[in-house]
């Protein structure tokens, strides 16, 4: 079982979600800290998101409902930042954790684990970040 935390991962969302549309749906069960859209991962299937509620108790609310966004129904799971969470990890069983290599909302999953920062297009090759004026 995955430890309760104020973090949710919400899947099946449609493709054209905002985050403005995310947390108006989600504030219902307590104070939304910050949404976090995900680009889809491939052509079936909808949209997921990270949402970060204030507290533990708004999080447990909005996984213990019952969650439709116009046709769908929304999908939930306690998420640790920085990890990719298990209702994500069952839908691609033929690859092992290590060999996936996704890019996941600020974080590269490489065979060692995590690692942290801006993806490497973004450092020069002296490993320093560097700030990109053109997007």
């Amino acid at each position: 079982m995955v430890r309760e935390t104020r973090h949710l991962w919400v899947g099946n969302l449609p493709e054209n979600v905002r985050e403005e549309k995310i947390i108006e749906h989600f504030k219902r069960y307590g104070r939304v800290e910050s949404v976090k859209v995900l680009p889809k991962r491939g052509s079936e299937g909808g949209v997921a998101a990270f949402v970060d509620f204030v507290d533990i108790k708004s999080a447990q609310k909005a996984h213990n409902s019952i969650n439709k966004m116009g046709d769908r129904d929304l999908r939930t799971d306690y998420n640790e930042p920085g990890t990719i969470p298990s209702s994500v990890r069952g839908l691609d069983d033929s690859l092992s954790l290590g060999s996936r290599g996704r890019d996941v909302s600020g974080f590269i999953r490489a065979a060692g684990g995590p690692v942290y920062g801006p993806p490497a297009s973004l450092h020069s090759r002296e490993g320093r970040y560097e700030r990109r004026l053109d997007g």
